[in-house]
């Protein structure tokens, strides 16, 4: 094996292709310590256990060694070279040593921190008649002695930790039907809870839970309601049974109240006149309690969407300052260019507290001061034989999801883009031109929350907003 990983960083690109559906042995891990629910409740600093790092979605790391003034000196001491050449998006899962990394092609590879050297790795075969229209994963999950993964042909995997050995395997969905899944699953109080990809195939979106020692389904939640449900008077006809609201990124979690936010994508088809009505619960983040999957709240970003703004990103559980008080909060940098402050109730309903814009945002007229609600630009909402233009582009404000940096401000990184859409007949959405914005800079920006400052101003919001703001 070629060595040559950033010291102390511990992360690489990494994938591979070996056996279909089994694990290959490089060697079973001795000694290996059970992720336990008390320890993904209050994980270690020096741990990296879940997608976010912790339930709470803050993607931080407390550890100072390394910092601006050192990072330069940092050297390589590793790599793994798999090949396997789609994208991969696998933060890799850290536990006392033994990293645990996903690559596209339903792979997952357990290697030694220190050394690059694996010790075991897993493939699911592929079914021949799949076409993968995003072949990606993006992390495990861990808990106790188990690691779950989800694959493209819709499936549950239960992993033994030490040996990569199957435990069990469940079909979630059916891909023939569209569904896939991509995302790292949720692992709390003995379930692994995934949610479904597939919006582009029309599919109804939905998060479900399943029992991590038997693979049994324990609860599903549709994100878009049913009939008799409230809120399926928002689907004309026939339309909610394949209105997309697709969940494709782990949501996040509070182990106070036992309530899971997860968000959730676009309606289906694109065009906004071919859905009319809100389109619950597309683009929303909604809350679920987490033992039983019943839908406890939401908040909407953007009703009857027709831009492409994948809401999917679960929010960012954290302490927030506003008028002299300290609030718990819901902070979600939108893919619509806003970054969102809602209150988290303890009854799991979410009320909306403030918003303010990132990046240039043309669409939204103004944003209703009590609950959020945005009226739009008619000239910026694209309809079938509809041009328009808009900015941002196609959900393109350039991340996942935000990053906790203090506890009143969240670390983004953004790229924007101006964009025309020119829907066909059929009402399917063909982008007629992107345009890179800023002078073609990427950027990171660490942005105050909205309310945390006196100075802060955003389009349509009617005051000032504090920005700090740094080439990439």
């Amino acid at each position: 094996m070629r060595k040559s990983v950033l010291r102390a960083a511990g992360a690489a690109v990494l994938a591979g292709v070996f056996m279909a559906g089994a694990a290959a042995q490089a060697g079973g891990i001795d000694g290996y310590r059970s992720v336990t629910q008390a320890r993904l409740s209050n994980p270690e600093p020096y741990k990296w256990l879940m997608y976010r790092g912790n339930y709470q979605g803050w993607g931080y790391s407390s550890l100072a060694e390394i910092n601006s003034g050192n990072v330069g000196k940092l050297t390589p001491v590793w790599s793994f070279s798999t090949g396997v050449t789609e994208g991969h998006q696998s933060p890799p899962m850290v536990n006392d040593g033994v990293m645990f990394v996903t690559t596209p092609q339903n792979q997952v590879i357990a290697l030694d921190a220190a050394t690059g050297n694996p010790y075991w790795r897993y493939q699911k075969e592929i079914p021949e008649e799949l076409f993968q229209l995003h072949p990606t994963n993006r992390g495990v999950g861990l808990y106790e002695d188990k690691v779950f993964v989800a694959t493209t042909d819709c499936f549950l995997v239960a992993l033994d930790a030490k040996t990569g050995k199957v435990k069990w395997q469940t079909a979630v969905e059916d891909y023939k039907k569209g569904y896939y899944l991509t995302l790292a699953p949720l692992t709390v109080e003995g379930l692994a809870i995934v949610g479904v990809s597939g919006g582009e195939y029309g599919i109804r979106g939905f998060i479900a839970a399943y029992d991590v020692n038997t693979g049994k389904q324990v609860w599903k939640r549709y994100t878009i309601p049913g009939p008799g449900e409230p809120g399926h008077d928002t689907w004309p006809g026939d339309t909610w049974k394949t209105g997309g609201a697709s969940a494709w990124i782990t949501g996040t979690y509070d182990p106070d109240t036992q309530i899971t936010y997860w968000g959730t994508g676009n309606a289906a088809p694109w065009m906004p006149d071919t859905r009319s009505g809100d389109n619950l619960y597309a683009n929303s983040v909604i809350a679920l309690d987490v033992k039983t999957g019943k839908l406890l709240g939401y908040h909407q970003y953007e009703h009857n969407e027709a831009w492409d703004w994948d809401e999917v990103s679960g929010p960012i559980l954290m302490p927030v300052k506003r008028n002299g008080k300290t609030m718990k909060a819901l902070v979600h940098p939108g893919r619509d260019g806003y970054l969102w402050v809602l209150e988290p109730k303890s009854d799991g309903k979410i009320g909306f507290v403030d918003a303010a814009p990132f990046v240039r945002q043309n669409v939204f007229a103004k944003l209703d001061p009590k609950t959020g609600r945005p009226t739009y630009d008619p000239n910026r909402v694209a309809k079938v034989g509809k041009r328009a233009d808009f900015c941002p582009s196609l959900g393109r404000q350039g991340l996942a999801a935000g990053r906790l940096q203090s506890q009143d401000r969240v670390a983004l990184h953004s790229c924007q883009r101006e964009s025309l859409w020119s829907p066909d007949r059929a009402g399917r959405r063909v982008q007629a031109g992107a345009t890179l914005l800023d002078g073609c800079h990427c950027r990171h920006r660490a942005h105050d929350l909205p309310g945390g400052g006196p100075h802060r101003r955003g389009p349509g919001l009617g005051h000032e907003h504090s920005l700090q703001e740094v080439d990439a």
